[in-house]
């Protein structure tokens, strides 16, 4: 029996730079994440050097990235950190393999928005900033690794733990081929304090195009 899950003819809830996101058929807490076939296409295909185009996990390395990230996540805390996405497992697509979530919900029960999407809007309060500095404390205490930090991938969940609070849903995991950030807990800190400046500069941008549109 095909367990392939049909996403081709379906609407993503959303878009990113490099994936489709999908709600997962039957389960309103899951989310399931797929690379856009574009991507595959301008970044592994035929047209790319051999070097490139034959690295053993191609367009998938993210979701490398991301479960190992998890996994060590776990190593060290015995649990998931509750300022980043959990990740569920995997699922075969029609869209290739997906990588499966928990939904980041926001208070109305809807997908949680993103920064940008709370400065754009004007939703992003006072509130919204006390949190967005206790997810950035958090994540400085933390030896979680960061790949790529902005205001598209960190999102205002809810619940009825911890109320309102920022999540990170991407750009977790080393990307670098020499390993600094996991073996010098001083140079991840550096790094994640570099991403934190320039997501600050890319919010005041945000800021000065929102009032002057």
């Amino acid at each position: 029996m095909d367990q392939t899950i049909k996403l081709k003819d379906t609407q993503p809830l959303a878009q990113g730079r490099m994936r489709y996101i999908y709600a997962y058929p039957g389960d309103p807490g899951l989310i399931i994440k797929v690379i856009r076939p574009d991507v595959i296409d301008q970044r592994w295909g035929s047209g790319q050097p051999w070097y490139k185009a034959s690295r053993r996990f191609r367009q998938y390395i993210s979701y490398m990235r991301e479960i190992a990230e998890y996994v060590a996540t776990h190593a060290r805390y015995g649990r998931n950190l509750p300022f980043a996405q959990q990740v569920v497992g995997f699922a075969e697509t029609d869209l290739g393999l997906g990588l499966v979530l928990k939904a980041v919900l926001g208070k109305d029960g809807s997908l949680a928005p993103s920064v940008t999407t709370m400065i754009a809007n004007g939703t992003f309060d006072d509130d919204a900033e006390r949190a967005l500095q206790q997810f950035i404390h958090d994540l400085l205490e933390s030896d979680l690794i960061v790949a790529d930090l902005h205001g598209g991938n960190i999102v205002y969940a809810y619940n009825e733990q911890r109320g309102h609070h920022f999540v990170m849903i991407d750009g977790l995991g080393q990307s670098s081929i020499l390993p600094f950030k996991s073996l010098f807990r001083t140079f991840n800190r550096r790094s994640k304090l570099r991403h934190i400046a320039r997501l600050r500069r890319r919010m005041e941008e945000v800021i000065q195009y929102s009032a002057q549109a």
